[in-house]
């Protein structure tokens, strides 16, 4: 039995049905349950009435609603044999049970509180749980988004929202309250009633307002950002985050959050959320986030491959990579990491100039986000930093990061007077297999549609910009003319592009 399962859910069930075991082991839509020896239909809980229609088509997706009838203050469900083979994977855990039963549970009601806190130093002591609401993702954890925060929050207001829960067994409402950092006491501090956190910022701007935008935004393109929590949690949290952000409208003109991956089942579910109390949510594709999916070797990695590439990456291995003249250094320590930065740096600003770009390195606060962030990643493990050297010289430098399945390919550089030799590839195929020797899965070669991405099998997961404006009139009025402006404007643009 899961740790949120309610405690005596098996007597009562047994009190109902004899002998007959059963366990709750998963709530629908995150909700917990205490069974009632009665048989007979369901109390729902009142503020979850708009999820019926989501529980609904999830339960039949799970393959084991037969019928349900919702109404104001209870419904029927009919379940069947199948219960029993489903497990601990979906909704309940049943054994043993005849063809066709019902019986009554109802809601645990609980109380949200919502936290909105504006100041870093108030986030602290909840630095462990919020890792472990990101799961495995560098570009969600503590360390990224703070440190972003650190060099890019200048001019921007904090707005983090923690959302809390507090069970009581005897209620049957379910009420969001809020409260700013200052007043703190009167929320509950305990770390593991934190369900969920909308990491984010307020920036004002002149046309748009105040914008509501995801830490790790802009410039350092931070991928796969997503509302934390966990994942039988999210439909609790993002309901109690919608209704708070509706309910605190005065907040913000507009949402924009960018690069929102399908796997961002969190944010995803928030938008839908926010549609359905009158927000309007605009959807817009955005660039692809590409990975490779890791088999168990290089041999079998190399069958992935195309004839032809895979006959290419043979003979580099042969006749490059493994003679003397090719040594691949990766990064340990502290003393390897300030010698691999500087060739990083040099690497890719001479590649990207010789290309006509600027390079990354040329924003200064970009390269001080990443020194900082490099070097904390490198003391808990996460970051692999290489470079390849043939000849004594260093060719190719890559700037990755490490979970405990995934490798996320961050940024890299090659030398620009040597590319006959294709530096790229070969530093390409130590990296890939260092992946699969620490028994990584998935590769992420992270967002954009370059060509060489697919060439290496990888697939491509469609990314999407979401913006949303809350009902407010003078909200809805500011969009529309932002809107209308720059449609002006682009058309402008094309008029003297044909003109001259």
């Amino acid at each position: 039995m899961h740790d949120y399962a309610p405690k005596g859910i098996s007597r009562y069930v047994k009190v109902a049905y004899g002998d007959l075991p059963c366990a709750l082991t998963r709530p629908v839509c995150g909700t917990s349950y205490v069974a009632e020896k009665q048989l007979g239909g369901f109390l729902p809980h009142p503020k979850f009435h708009s999820l019926e229609a989501r529980a609904n088509e999830r339960c039949k997706q799970l393959g084991f609603l037969t019928s349900t009838r919702f109404c104001s203050s209870s419904y029927d469900l009919v379940l069947n044999r199948h219960l029993a083979e489903v497990g601990n994977k979906n909704f309940f855990d049943v054994a043993g049970l005849p063809t066709h039963f019902s019986f009554k549970v109802s809601f645990k009601a609980s109380t949200m509180h919502i936290q909105r806190i504006t100041h870093l130093s108030d986030l602290h002591p909840y630095r462990e749980r919020w890792d472990a609401l990101a799961g495995d993702s560098v570009f969600r954890s503590w360390d990224w988004l703070t440190t972003w925060w650190q060099h890019y929050g200048e001019g921007k207001q904090l707005y983090v929202l923690l959302v809390f829960a507090e069970e009581e067994t005897a209620s049957c409402q379910t009420t969001t309250t809020c409260s700013d950092a200052t007043r703190s006491s009167d929320i509950p501090v305990g770390t593991e009633s934190l369900r969920a956190i909308l990491p984010c910022y307020v920036e004002s701007h002149f046309a748009r307002g105040q914008v509501l935008r995801l830490l790790g935004d802009g410039e350092i393109c931070s991928d796969h950002l997503d509302l934390l929590s966990d994942p039988a949690e999210v439909a609790v949290g993002a309901q109690a985050i919608a209704r708070f952000l509706c309910e605190n409208a005065s907040d913000w003109d507009t949402t924009e959050f960018t690069a929102i991956g399908v796997e961002s089942v969190g944010l995803v579910q928030l938008c839908e959320e926010l549609g359905s109390l009158g927000c309007h949510v605009t959807r817009k594709p955005n660039q692809n986030c590409w990975a490779i999916s890791l088999p168990d070797d290089w041999e079998a990695f190399l069958a992935m491959q195309s004839k032809s590439h895979r006959k290419q990456l043979r003979r580099l291995e042969r006749r490059v990579l493994d003679t003397e003249q090719a040594v691949w250094h990766l990064v340990e320590t502290p003393t390897d990491f300030e010698k691999a930065w500087p060739i990083l740096i040099d690497l890719h600003q001479r590649r990207r100039v010789s290309l006509g770009e600027p390079g990354c390195f040329a924003s200064e606060r970009w390269a001080a986000f990443h020194r900082d962030i490099a070097r904390q990643l490198l003391d808990v493990g996460k970051l692999r930093l290489s470079w390849l050297e043939l000849a004594g010289q260093p060719v190719a430098a890559e700037y990755h990061f490490a979970g405990e399945n995934t490798t996320w390919a961050y940024q890299g550089g090659v030398h620009p007077d040597r590319i006959a030799e294709e530096p790229g590839q070969l530093s390409m195929i130590r990296t890939l297999q260092h992946a699969l020797a620490e028994g990584h899965q998935q590769f992420d070669l992270l967002r954009g549609d370059e060509p060489y991405k697919a060439h290496w099998r990888a697939q491509p997961q469609e990314t999407f910009d979401l913006q949303i404006v809350p009902a407010r009139s003078a909200a809805r009025w500011r969009w529309q003319a932002c809107n209308t402006l720059h449609r002006a404007v682009r058309l402008a643009r094309q008029l003297t592009n044909m003109l001259s």
